[in-house]
């Protein structure tokens, strides 16, 4: 009976290690988040006063993240192709640690600016990975889902911030990111 249950737990280990995916998980929530902020600055640099509409709409469990897949020494670098449920889709390359089965930077996951697109798009997204050895050769290869789901709208309280530079009045990104942060988005 040992031994059964000893090759049970075995089994299921060396199929969790073998799994790929994202290091917190394939099924992500991308939920929105407003509020208003009303700043008052007053400084040497000058006064004024601004009222910021804030909107954002952040990853749980995070917008960047690991890509976990098989362990060899000999991989460096992998590839993720993500196909979104509209037809469209998005490459990114990263360097990995075969060792550890794992990449050695996050992947974007959400976040778009305009020098960086995320990898993923709300609804299923179907992840092609190919892991590339230290000669650029194919070493490995797979495929899984990861999907985004939309939450449910946040709404922050109301605040105010009263400012010496005359800047955050001029600087909307700036004062919504505190404000963000402050009220941990929402929560």
């Amino acid at each position: 009976m040992l031994k059964v249950l000893f090759s049970i737990i075995t089994f299921c280990l060396m199929a969790k290690a073998h799994a790929a995916g994202f290091a917190n998980g394939n099924a992500l929530i991308a939920t929105p988040i407003q509020g208003q902020v009303q700043v008052q600055c007053n400084g040497f640099n000058g006064s004024g006063t601004a009222l910021y509409t804030c909107r954002d709409v952040v990853m749980d469990p995070q917008a960047y993240d690991y890509f976990v897949g098989p362990q060899d020494a000999r991989a460096d670098k992998v590839e993720l192709m993500a196909f979104h449920e509209d037809g469209s889709s998005r490459s990114k390359v990263n360097n990995y640690d075969g060792a550890r089965g794992k990449s050695r930077d996050a992947f974007n996951l959400w976040i778009s600016t305009l020098f960086q697109k995320p990898l993923l798009e709300y609804g299923r997204n179907t992840i092609r990975y190919k892991i590339f050895s230290d000669n650029n050769t194919p070493y490995a290869q797979g495929e899984f889902g990861v999907v985004v789901q939309r939450g449910a709208a946040r709404q922050c309280p109301a605040a105010t911030y009263h400012s010496t530079d005359s800047n955050d009045c001029n600087s909307q990104y700036s004062i919504c990111q505190r404000y963000f942060e402050e009220y941990r988005n929402c929560h």
